[in-house]
């Protein structure tokens, strides 16, 4: 029997650097945005010139964007073949699409547009919007509620920027409309950076008047499909996963072309390890590598799991793997699950192995080994398909490398993308799954992982969010019970505008704008939790001091469970 130490070795063996960059290279030429035709051809790309494999079992799945899969509305198909924006008095393109793939908002309008530019700041504010009826304005805020409240008020154009981005970054910004918001939503939206947005604010500011181009080719598709690649190996009643998602703009890299390529090195590097003899697949648990776009895809992909009774048992998620940390400002994390989801052995397996690949060196005199790059394991955080397999009951973990001063940015390029580390995960994660699939240890040696691992969550976690002033949990004496009661999916801010109506869905932006946790706690934590087992506001409490050691306030608490039950995702 092959130990841990031996599968490690052999999956190192066969995993090609090389490889990997060629993958990750000729991936993010694919522009992979959500509804886009390069999205399609991506996952085709990759059954055909990757996954020819001997070993594993490949197919593609295609669900429809113009349907809806619980919460998810549908979403427009769209292509676009170029656009700019240009400061007309200057006579300079401040932006391309032929320069920077995230220059056009995905799914704007196409149109061509000159007129003065207004800056309304996040663009909540219905009083910034003064006076800019056929003009193009400048915002920060939230593209597709920025874009909403312009149509109705007659703007002409948007130019969107960041400002938790590299001062010389194009970001990437979508609009996710549907097919009936296409009649009142017809003007083009581009994107600059925060240095050139500061220019201009600061002219404005100034008193000057500044008027802009904003050139956006782009039509609509008839139909587009989310694709969904998987390839699965060995034999067992029940699944193990490993999931990455395949989509955004031309040229990015880290998000998530890591995540893709790391997944497709280590299933080739496992195929190859098979054929040669020096490993074989497992025989209690199929294990299964899956690519889909972000939410529209894993969510119609575990409705269709559900639908089969197929049961999964671990799942991981690699989503932003490969930052070069010296670079990219950034710490990889290991996102634990929920406490009411954990997998204490599933997760103590991958957490040892991918710290044992991680720990490239040992102290000065000791035998002990210490990583080699900034890490940390903390509890749930939300924003990736981990959060759809937690509401299907399947414990989730997620890797991820974070922040990113380059996220989301036509910054985010291969030279940011360290294939060391990209390994060193995939081969210490793959080692994982394959020996969790393959149940190569004894119930006592499982019990004493998952209680090493137990006792080292409470402590880190307990340790690191001490309280020196011992402030104990606020009292709770409603008993009210709230139950779930829609479907599943993410709760986005298309929906908030699409149930609450626009104004309202304003308000309660602004309001989880100011507050990133309640923000987590209100659109993905706390309907998570009722999701799974109805809850008193007392349980969701303990529950939030069990996942975060950290006493959240009740009033904090009744106003999201207010918002949810608006909503119609929960009632009392």
């Amino acid at each position: 029997m092959m130990t841990a130490s031996d599968v490690f070795n052999v999956i190192s063996r066969y995993y090609s650097s090389e490889e990997l960059l060629w993958f990750a290279s000729s991936i993010s030429r694919f522009h992979r945005v959500q509804g886009c035709k390069g999205l399609e051809e991506a996952a085709e790309f990759m059954r055909r010139d990757i996954l020819d494999l001997k070993n594993f079992e490949v197919k593609v799945q295609r669900f429809s964007y113009s349907r809806v899969y619980g919460l998810h509305s549908d979403i427009v198909g769209w292509e676009v073949k170029d656009g700019f924006t240009e400061l007309l008095h200057q006579n300079r393109v401040l932006s391309s699409f032929l320069e920077a793939k995230t220059a056009v908002v995905v799914h704007s309008p196409g149109g061509d547009v000159e007129s003065g530019v207004v800056y309304v700041g996040n663009g909540l504010d219905l009083e910034s919007y003064k006076g800019a009826e056929d003009k193009i304005v400048l915002s920060y805020g939230s593209p597709y509620l920025v874009y909403k409240i312009g149509c109705k008020l007659g703007i002409a154009g948007f130019i969107f920027f960041r400002r938790n981005v590299h001062e010389k970054a194009i970001p990437y910004a979508g609009l996710f409309l549907s097919r009936d918001e296409l009649k009142e939503c017809k003007a083009p939206a581009t994107t600059i950076s925060k240095e050139d947005a500061m220019r201009i604010i600061d002219r404005l500011e100034k008193g000057d008047k500044v008027k802009a181009r904003i050139y956006v080719e782009a039509n609509y598709r008839v139909e587009a499909y989310a694709p969904v690649v998987e390839a699965s190996l060995g034999d067992g009643e029940s699944e193990i996963h490993m999931y990455a998602h395949m989509c955004h703009p031309g040229g990015t890299v880290n998000d998530n072309v890591s995540g893709v390529a790391a997944l497709l090195e280590l299933v080739n590097a496992m195929d190859r390890a098979i054929v040669k003899g020096d490993l074989s697949p497992p025989t209690k648990r199929r294990l299964v590598f899956v690519f889909f776009p972000e939410y529209y895809g894993s969510l119609p992909y575990l409705m269709d799991k559900a639908e089969k009774n197929t049961h999964i048992d671990f799942s991981i998620n690699l989503d932003m793997i490969g930052e070069k940390q010296w670079l990219t400002n950034s710490t990889l994390y290991f996102i634990r699950p929920p406490h009411v989801l954990s997998k204490p052995y599933c997760e103590a397996v991958t957490l040892k192995l991918l710290m044992y690949a991680l720990a490239k060196h040992r102290t000065f005199s000791t035998v002990f080994r210490t990583n080699s790059y900034r890490f940390d394991v903390v509890p749930y955080d939300s924003g990736s398909d981990h959060d759809i397999y937690l509401q299907f009951g399947v414990p989730s973990i997620m890797l991820n490398q974070w922040p990113d001063i380059f996220y989301h940015s036509n910054m985010d390029t291969i030279d940011k993308f360290d294939a060391e580390v990209t390994k060193d995960i995939a081969v210490g994660v793959g080692t994982g799954v394959h020996l969790l699939a393959s149940e190569v240890f004894k119930d006592k040696i499982v019990k004493i992982v998952s209680d090493a691992y137990v006792d080292f969550v409470k402590s880190y976690s307990n340790l690191k969010q001490l309280d020196f002033d011992g402030k104990p949990l606020q009292s709770v004496e409603e008993d009210v019970v709230y139950t779930y009661i829609a479907p599943k999916g993410v709760i986005s801010v298309r929906l908030m505008v699409a149930r609450l109506g626009l104004e309202k869905a304003i308000e309660v932006a602004k309001k989880l704008s100011e507050d990133t946790f309640m923000n987590h706690l209100t659109t993905r934590y706390i309907p998570l939790q009722i999701m799974l087992k109805p809850c008193t506001i007392k349980e969701i409490v303990k529950q939030i001091a069990v996942d975060y050691v950290y006493n959240p306030n009740i009033g904090d608490i009744k106003q999201t469970l207010s918002y949810l039950e608006a909503l119609g995702v929960v009632s009392a």
